[in-house]
């Protein structure tokens, strides 16, 4: 993937995931449980999406996903950690480990140029954090 189509493609999935980030959350606090699963999964596709574009790579497929980070590890990520807490959120879309992660992902994107899309998100970034 070329310099300019993977920082493209990286802006609009980021949107996608603090999209997805934030109706998760938003529905956990309004007690609607499988809406927030439902989220919690798409974010993290997105997400993963993300983190691949950075790295100018395609998103594997997930059954090759553990395979992949294990032998092509993502630049400043620890794979055992992110699987793991892509692995938790899949399964209970906890809005602490949403938050730790997005915590992680915001200065990632921020560092990579893309901190207008974040911005874009006003205060319900607020939501998204820690403590939020």
């Amino acid at each position: 993937m070329g310099a300019e189509e993977a920082f493209r493609a990286a802006g609009g999935w980021l949107d996608a995931y603090a999209n997805s980030l934030y109706r998760s959350v938003k529905n956990a606090r309004d007690g609607e449980s499988l809406a927030a699963r439902l989220d919690a999964a798409d974010s993290l596709g997105s997400l993963l999406e993300f983190l691949f574009a950075l790295d100018r790579r395609p998103r594997p497929y997930n059954k090759y996903l553990r395979w992949e980070l294990t032998h092509h590890p993502l630049p400043g990520w620890d794979t055992a950690a992110l699987l793991d807490a892509v692995e938790h959120i899949a399964a209970t879309a906890d809005v602490l480990a949403q938050r730790a992660l997005f915590a992680r992902v915001e200065p990632v994107a921020r560092t990579a140029g893309h901190g207008e899309v974040l911005d874009d998100w006003g205060e319900d970034l607020l939501l998204m954090r820690p403590g939020g």
